[in-house]
């Protein structure tokens, strides 16, 4: 597969996920530290930690997909007979792909409905957190899509060879 696509979805599920935990992670102990030491309000550390943590979760599981790590689905294929792990994973991953385009139809539906409405302190739109997840549900597709294509690769490289 294609060298410069692994890299980034690695860097959009593994790098931008740890990013937004770190995020969370620091908007939240400065919001204790300010109201708790220095009794000053922190208004906006609630608005930025909800939106760094729904990318943190969004975009986690684009890591977890590549990885090949969601819903644990590796290890109850890796119970079944040999001859129907092949199956059960392209089915698998089927599921994953009607899932996420199920979640992607609901996010746009997040989307059109929260155009007007805004964070409070931040004045951004709601609507950016739906666009977070609605992106990642089109990556999982993507990385589905991809595993797809690799179960099916080794045979048609076997059926390449036989034919030199």
């Amino acid at each position: 597969m294609s060298v410069w696509l692994d890299r980034a979805l690695r860097l959009v599920g593994e790098l931008l996920p740890a990013a937004l935990l770190a995020v969370v992670l620091v908007v939240v102990t400065a919001n204790v530290v300010a109201r708790s030491i220095l009794s000053l309000p922190f208004y906006a550390a609630h608005d930025i930690a909800l939106i760094a943590f729904a990318g943190t979760v969004w975009f986690g599981l684009v890591g977890a997909a590549v990885a090949g790590q969601l819903f644990g689905v590796a290890y109850f294929v890796g119970l079944l007979p040999p001859g129907l792990q092949r199956p059960a994973r392209v089915l698998a991953q089927l599921l994953v792909i009607a899932i996420a385009i199920a979640v992607i139809h609901a996010a746009r539906a997040q989307i059109a409905t929260s155009r007007f409405s805004t964070f409070l302190t931040l004045g951004w739109p709601k609507w950016i957190v739906s666009a977070g997840l609605l992106a990642s549900m089109v990556l999982v597709v993507l990385v589905s899509l991809r595993a797809i294509l690799a179960e099916f690769a080794p045979a048609r490289q076997q059926q390449g060879d036989r034919g030199a």
